[in-house]
């Protein structure tokens, strides 16, 4: 697995679901961003100082399902996908959430604010960036569609 964050991959710690510093809020703005963009990836379970699940951290999938629910009552208009539990070659568990384009609406956190991804960085959706994300839902999305170049 690439791990560099970047337009479509955004890496959060493990404590981001757990314990007193669990912060579903901010999860849910991640995903809302990605959703505005074209989409992307959400790694759980991964630190940012060395993009690596610590050695030994386990996570089971009754977790993961209760991060995906709580997620979809924290953002509208967003898709999401779990993976199984991977486990890292250092022993270390982690998973990731793909999120889907909003392709036919803007998606926004359930307390109504809207977020764009711009590089790595998640931000907050300006008017003039709201009619932009407006009018692009019925563009068609050229970067979303796959060409098979061996066969043209």
């Amino acid at each position: 697995m690439n791990m560099i964050e970047n337009m479509v991959r955004d890496y959060k710690s493990i404590r981001k679901i757990r314990g007193n510093s669990a912060d579903f809020p901010d999860l849910a703005k991640s995903c809302v961003c990605l959703a505005n963009a074209q989409g992307g990836e959400l790694v759980i379970g991964i630190e940012d100082n060395n993009k690596l699940p610590p050695a030994g951290q386990q996570i089971t999938e009754h977790e993961i399902n209760a991060v995906v629910t709580r997620l979809r009552t924290l953002c509208f208009d967003v898709s999401l996908n779990a993976s199984p539990v991977i486990k890292h070659p250092n022993g270390g568990q982690y998973f990731s959430i793909q999120v889907f384009p909003s392709l036919k609406s803007i998606a926004t956190t359930s307390d109504g604010k809207i977020y764009i991804r711009i590089g790595d960085q998640c931000h907050a959706a300006r008017n003039e960036d709201i009619h932009r994300i407006a009018n692009e839902r019925e563009a068609f999305h050229w970067e979303l569609i796959t060409f098979n170049l061996n066969n043209a």
